[in-house]
């Protein structure tokens, strides 16, 4: 079953998945339509939240949920109360994929060691680990907010190479963006663009 695996080099022991578009859906917009505001406040809400730096701060770690709620609000004062509806419901931004459990028992049957990294902060992971059953099966991973960095800093990638003893040559890693697997590639692990027809090849279905 090796030929549906052409990604990875014949000694690749290790496979690295971000998880936001990659093993888990994530998407904002249709979230915050369904809360039913006009298009100008909506923009407002995306640009206080979603769009902010603020939403990087969160996933480098080190504050607590009600500090990164009043970041957002601090983005748009005058729309306090409709940005406190937006985060009390924030974890409809994320949402489970079709071929994940498949693609995890797949790799796994092959013999290959599975890691996650992934950009996350602790208010959105208490809020949908519920949807990370999957990573029962994983050998092990960081989450952004743990080590208080971020893809693409180098530092991340090192932390999770270094706490597991993965060698960077013998690993891919799957990320949605460019962005981020050429920060990794910079470290000797073949880094991908991860689409999702790559899973279904895969799984050839």
């Amino acid at each position: 079953m090796r030929d549906r695996l052409a990604f990875m080099e014949e000694d690749t022991e290790a496979v690295i998945f971000d998880l936001g578009n990659v093993l888990l859906g994530y998407d904002w917009r249709p979230y915050l339509a369904s809360l039913g505001y006009d298009e100008r406040t909506s923009e407002i809400l995306a640009d206080a939240v979603f769009r902010s730096e603020d939403w990087e701060r969160g996933d480098r770690g080190g504050i607590t949920s009600r500090e990164w709620e009043q970041l957002f609000i601090e983005n748009a004062p005058a729309y306090e109360e409709q940005i406190r509806q937006v985060y009390s419901g924030i974890e409809h931004t994320i949402f489970p994929l079709p071929y994940t459990e498949r693609l995890v028992r797949f790799l796994k049957k092959e013999g290959l060691k599975l890691y996650y990294l992934s950009n996350y902060s602790e208010h959105l992971y208490q809020k949908t680990k519920q949807c990370m059953g999957f990573l029962e099966e994983f050998d092990g991973g960081l989450f952004s907010y743990e080590v208080l960095c971020i893809k693409p800093e180098e530092r991340i990638y090192r932390l999770l190479l270094e706490k597991y003893g993965i060698d960077p040559k013998r690993a891919v890693f799957f990320d949605d963006r460019q962005v981020n697997t050429e920060a990794a590639s910079r470290l000797g692990i073949k880094g991908v663009v991860f689409q999702p027809d790559m899973a279904y090849h895969i799984l050839d279905v």
